[in-house]
């Protein structure tokens, strides 16, 4: 009972976060492209600064050296750069810089 209480909770936020970045981007179809289950997960992550490299830390896409594991968002990732450089996407095969958000904003990844 306690778990599906606190999964309704979570199920709750993130469909109104949903509704809330959609009505901002004046796209009122986006919560249509999630389906019931990718709205269960929520977590906050802090990726701490690498100081030494490992066999984990290559892009499979090209090589690349990487300072955080790569993976690829299914749903919706906000997050903030803290004035901190270097976070890149891989968008159709190439990958680009993320611009630098300060304190004060956030970055919307929509997922794949």
């Amino acid at each position: 009972e306690t778990f599906q209480a606190g999964f309704e909770i979570r199920r709750n936020i993130g469909r109104a976060f949903i509704r809330s970045i959609a009505r901002a981007m004046e796209y009122p179809k986006l919560p249509t492209l999630f389906t019931e289950d990718e709205f269960s997960a929520m977590g906050l992550r802090k990726y701490p600064i690498r100081k030494k490299i490992n066999s984990n830390m290559y892009s499979d896409f090209d090589g690349t050296l990487l300072r955080e594991l790569e993976h690829i968002d299914s749903t919706v990732t906000v997050l903030s750069t803290f004035n901190n450089g270097g976070l890149e996407v891989l968008y159709k095969n190439q990958y680009r810089a993320v611009p630098v958000t300060g304190e004060n904003f956030f970055i919307v990844n929509i997922g794949k």
